[in-house]
């Protein structure tokens, strides 16, 4: 059946079209966000990239006006949220977190069977954060500093143990890396969570550990444990008298990082807005000190040198996981 506009109806949809603005790219993005943005962060509540996350969030929606809210998704090193930040829609309201597991270690570990590709689904935002790990040992090892103490584990070839949070973590590979550069031998002793290996460290139950730098350093500056070294290139400000383990093994740099990415697709206008924000918000000094305070320093980033990043970290893990044979146990 063929449809006759009447000369007024023809007029008022014309009216109408005229009265509605066009709305283009620049335009989209000023416009954005319009409703709350969902943050996948995929660990558990309290976690340093819990609180890192909640930091970023609560500033975000300050700056763009409206609620960034935390969905923890935790669960396979990470990979349970950073799969489904994947799988989200792309229209920039879902972004989430990724950290060294999921853009440095995970590839390396899983292989084939990692539930999303990391550097083909996402669009990356911004680096967030870093944070060394941290030389601690149990005081009944005879040794005051880093120098005595590889020169004890020399002496004593497979005595001592050290534990870490789990199998191919930044911490257990913090360790195998120090072995590999030292020629040193120290038996694994894998671990539920970070509060059990502080928890066995200061009991003597696991001699070494390289714990994430939060969790050991109030025990440190209680004495109950000692701290040799920070796992960065550069001591922590809020612990200076702490050197790097650098200083002594030329090179070694592991920090447990994270940063912020949106689905693959997401429109550039809104990841260039969320970028821009982030950036801004990660420069001021409330925020920087925040950090500090946790023992992590303020790392904003280009898109670009987030993705860079991640190549670097998987190539450097892949070196260090090869060399150490280790497997994911089924």
């Amino acid at each position: 059946m063929k449809t006759v506009l009447s000369r007024r109806s023809a007029l008022a949809l014309a009216g109408g079209a005229l009265a509605t603005p066009f709305v283009g790219s620049e335009g989209f993005a000023q416009a954005y966000p319009a409703r709350p943005v969902t943050v996948i962060v995929p660990f558990g509540a309290g976690g340093s990239t819990d609180v890192i996350g909640r930091i970023v969030s609560e500033r975000l929606s300050v700056k763009l006006g409206q609620s960034f809210v935390i969905e923890n998704r935790a669960g396979a090193g990470g990979n349970v949220g950073v799969a489904a930040l994947a799988r989200s829609t792309n229209d920039g309201y879902t972004i989430g977190m990724t950290t060294i597991a999921n853009h440095g270690i995970n590839p390396n570990l899983y292989g084939e069977r990692l539930p999303f590709k990391p550097l083909d689904d996402f669009e990356f935002l911004s680096l967030s954060s870093s944070q060394p790990n941290f030389m601690c040992i149990h005081p009944s090892i005879p040794a005051q500093n880093l120098q005595e103490f590889i020169a004890y584990l020399k002496a004593n070839p497979g005595k001592e143990n050290f534990g870490s949070s789990g199998i191919g973590t930044s911490i257990h590979l913090s360790a195998e890396l120090f072995m590999q550069l030292t020629g040193t031998r120290l038996t694994h002793v894998p671990m539920r969570s970070s509060a059990a290996l502080v928890q066995a460290l200061i009991g003597g139950e696991v001699k070494l550990s390289f714990d994430n730098f939060t969790s050991p350093y109030p025990h440190y500056k209680a004495g109950t444990i000692r701290g040799l070294a920070v796992t960065s290139l550069k001591p922590a400000k809020i612990a200076p008298e702490v050197p790097a383990l650098a200083n002594t093994l030329p090179g070694f740099d592991i920090t447990s990082w994270n940063g912020f990415a949106a689905p693959k697709g997401t429109p550039k206008e809104i990841c260039d807005r969320l970028t821009t924000a982030m950036r801004e918000l990660l420069a001021e000094p409330a925020v920087v000190a925040r950090f500090e305070e946790m023992g992590a320093e303020s790392t904003p980033s280009s898109p670009d040198e987030m993705r860079q990043k991640s190549v670097s970290e998987m190539a450097k893990f892949k070196d260090i996981i090869q060399k150490a044979d280790i497997k994911l146990q089924n």
